[in-house]
């Protein structure tokens, strides 16, 4: 090498850093990502402290309770997406922000006290913002999900004597349920605290359901209207089916309009006598239809028209129904046809008839 360049190499050299030099670099670059973390963790911290007193500036607005306040809170963070403000103003805010954590505890709901109560607080709250708002999850699963116009039956013991009268869901909220107080011949009954009730509904395209709660304060004269009733700890489901059927033995007589392929005969009265009576048995009834055997060649969609006489008291006048299927049993080695007759025409208010003439046993067993 050329003598002459050595003066201009030496510019070139990398020094060579000693121990503390490099631990001393090393020290600087954890600080700044240190740094660079607190500052990261500032901004999202200050962002949800904002995001909070939103929270809470607009919780105000809506008389919310502490509570109510703490479980929004405790969901909103890391929702980015959740905009504080308008969950209380937006179903699908509200949805958005309550939805995933809702259908996991509707799964835990039936065996899971702790699950039904968060549960339970949700549907509160919703209620709370937004009124009532169909329910979407399948069967009820807790009495919070009432809707204000359920109709209820009640059962109770009152002076040694087993009584059942009709209510109504009057108001619903996560402290009680608020029903109609039974009352005879005008006269209202007069509860302690801590009555016991048993009590039934149905639930149209659902079931059938009982649950067994107290009241929560005394009727007297001043408030004799209206009747305080603890939620249920338990709901049981007694039926999926529209209406719960029971067994019932009686007789019954109906006109037949019979189903044809061909569309020129189908239910036309020139089949057969428009008038003529046949006869047949009701096997079970419920308020959507009843289940009955025939020694008459019904079809499917067959379509009857009779008087349909529950008890002494009541009858249901020119009921249209119609045979969705039939099924052949045999009993100690008699066969017989039943045939499922689902009723057609039939009012809310003797749907209602035959549902608590039901629960009452009062039908011809």
């Amino acid at each position: 090498m050329d003598e002459s360049f050595r003066p201009i190499l030496k510019y070139f050299v990398i020094p060579q850093s000693g121990p503390g030099e490099i631990k001393l670099v090393i020290l600087m670059i954890l600080l700044f990502f240190a740094l660079l973390f607190l500052a990261v963790y500032l901004q999202a911290w200050l962002k949800g402290r904002k995001e909070r007193a939103n929270l809470i500036k607009a919780a105000r607005k809506h008389n919310l309770s502490q509570a109510e306040k703490e479980l929004i809170i405790s969901l909103s963070k890391g929702k980015v997406r959740i905009k504080p403000a308008k969950v209380f103003v937006s179903i699908g805010e509200f949805h958005r922000l309550f939805g995933p954590l809702m259908h996991e505890l509707v799964e835990k709901a039936e065996h899971d006290q702790t699950a039904r109560k968060k549960l339970d607080g949700i549907f509160a709250l919703r209620k709370k913002l937004f009124g009532d708002v169909a329910y979407h999850f399948g069967s009820i699963t807790s009495t919070i999900q009432f809707r204000v116009g359920q109709k209820l039956n009640l059962q109770f013991s009152f002076e040694r004597v087993t009584n059942e009268f009709s209510s109504m869901v009057l108001d619903v909220d996560a402290a009680a349920i608020t029903v109609a107080n039974a009352n005879e011949r005008g006269k209202f009954f007069h509860f302690e605290l801590g009555q016991k009730f048993k009590v039934s509904f149905n639930r149209v395209d659902d079931g059938f359901y009982e649950f067994e709660t107290t009241s929560l304060r005394s009727v007297t004269d001043q408030n004799e209207y209206c009747l305080l009733l603890a939620h249920a700890t338990q709901i049981q489901r007694l039926q999926s089916r529209m209406y719960y059927r029971v067994k019932m033995d009686a007789p019954f007589t109906f006109r037949r309009f019979a189903w044809d392929e061909s569309l020129e005969t189908r239910y036309h009265p020139g089949v057969g006598d428009p008038g003529k009576r046949y006869n047949g048995e009701i096997l079970d009834i419920g308020g959507g239809g009843m289940l009955i055997t025939t020694g008459e060649n019904l079809v499917k969609n067959d379509l009857l028209t009779f008087d349909l006489t529950l008890n002494e008291e009541n009858t249901i006048h020119d009921l249209l129904a119609k045979v969705v299927e039939i099924e052949d049993k045999e009993e100690l080695g008699t066969k017989r046809k039943l045939m499922h007759l689902q009723f057609m025409n039939i009012k809310s208010g003797e749907q209602d008839l035959i549902t608590k003439l039901i629960h009452q046993s009062k039908l011809p067993q």
